[in-house]
């Protein structure tokens, strides 16, 4: 009977722990629901409601974000430039416009002073050469009338030329007075007079050149104002009469030469002006601004070369060295409709060429441009503008700063 009774009161026990187990595991799950409840209702306490992928993309794109100086953001292309920032430098921003646009030969050219600004400083006798002013060399500025040589010869086995010349001028004048005064009183035919005429201008025009000298020997003069572009001779060498000293280059005219590839020959017809640019300038120069002209447009190649050359003459001023190289851009027939830019306006990274079009007074956007051919002002865009979008003409590279600065705002509203 005991062990009966003992039997139901450990049944009994099992149940009772059963049921506790239960009720746990009940009061658990309650826990978890309102856990669960009081979150979403934390939720809903927030203004927080449940979107799909799409309607959270659109609230998204609709907030504005403000992000720190110099963060990067990869969502938008935008640049801020401020109209303050752009006051405190040289900008400008213009429409992109289309016009006309004349065809461009791009190639290397020479500078140098006119065949018509060159005079050539010849020896009026045999001589030994000295310099009046040591300092006279070439690139030297000289002025008409300038003493630059002395020619002596009075120490030479064929004497003293000067002194030659001077007895020859004289023998000769006295025997023109002579039969000229003959030939008056018709004691002597006229075949005489012309030949005693003639003898007598010969010996003069020998002497004249040299009759202006000094004990130290006959001195050549500059004939015209310029530099000294050559030296032909040195101290102490011996020349003979005619023989070339020195050349003189005006600081006048000056001629632009062109050398062209032979695969432009078709085009150089049209060719009627150019623009050239020497290293240290800053900016391209016109020919017709200048004053001047096409001069010649070759049909010959050059000797030891494949380049055919054309040349234009201009008035240098003085502003430019001879022998200088030129960037050149030879200018043909117009075309219109052409959509051009300044170059001030591109810019250029890794091979690619970029303008920073104007969104509104204080911001940007970076366009990649395809370029056609330049005159040296303004180039050709061929791909990447439309036509009226305004860019930035002077000062893209303060925006180019500002753009690699990634000051750059998300979601700019216009």
């Amino acid at each position: 009977m005991k062990k009966i009774l003992f039997a139901v009161a450990a049944f009994a026990v099992a149940l009772a722990a059963v049921g506790c187990a239960g009720s746990g595991n009940r009061r658990g799950a309650d826990s978890s629901d309102v856990a669960v409840h009081d979150h979403a209702a934390e939720s809903a306490d927030h203004g927080h409601e449940k979107h799909s992928p799409e309607e959270e993309a659109a609230l998204h794109d609709g907030h504005d974000h403000d992000h720190p100086a110099g963060e990067e953001v990869a969502e938008t292309d935008e640049i801020v430039f401020t109209a303050e920032q752009a006051a405190r430098t040289e900008f400008e921003v213009r429409p992109a416009e289309r016009g006309t646009f004349r065809e461009v030969i791009r190639c290397a050219g020479t500078v140098y002073a006119s065949q018509s600004e060159i005079s050539v400083v010849s020896a009026p006798i045999a001589g030994v050469v000295t310099f009046i002013d040591g300092r006279v060399m070439v690139n030297s500025a000289v002025k008409a009338g300038q003493g630059l040589f002395r020619l002596a010869s009075g120490n030479l086995a064929s004497g003293d030329a000067v002194l030659k010349a001077r007895i020859a001028f004289e023998q000769a004048e006295s025997d023109y007075r002579r039969v000229k005064a003959l030939y008056e009183d018709k004691l002597v035919t006229q075949r005489d007079y012309l030949a005693a005429e003639g003898e007598y201008l010969r010996a003069k025009a020998e002497y004249d050149p040299v009759k202006v000298s000094d004990e130290k020997g006959i001195v050549v003069k500059a004939p015209e104002t310029g530099y000294v572009s050559q030296m032909s001779v040195a101290p102490g060498d011996y020349v003979e009469m005619g023989q070339p000293l020195a050349t003189i280059a005006g600081s006048g005219r000056m001629q632009l030469k062109a050398l062209v590839s032979q695969r432009y020959f078709d085009r150089l017809a049209d060719v009627t002006d150019a623009n050239f640019r020497l290293p240290a300038s800053d900016g391209y120069e016109n020919v017709s601004s200048l004053g001047g002209r096409l001069y010649t447009a070759g049909r010959i190649v050059d000797a030891g070369s494949s380049m055919i050359p054309v040349v234009f003459e201009f008035d240098g001023g003085g502003r430019f060295p001879d022998g200088a190289y030129a960037d050149v851009a030879l200018l043909g027939r117009e075309r219109d409709d052409v959509l051009t830019l300044p170059l001030s306006a591109i810019t250029e990274q890794q091979g690619l060429y970029y303008v920073y079009i104007q969104l509104d007074d204080n911001c940007y956007r970076r366009q990649e441009v395809s370029l056609g051919a330049d005159d040296g002002e303004h180039v050709e865009i061929l791909g990447g503008l439309q036509g009226g979008e305004r860019v930035v003409t002077k000062g893209a590279v303060n925006v180019k700063m500002a753009s690699a600065s990634g000051a750059i705002p998300h979601g700019h509203t216009h």
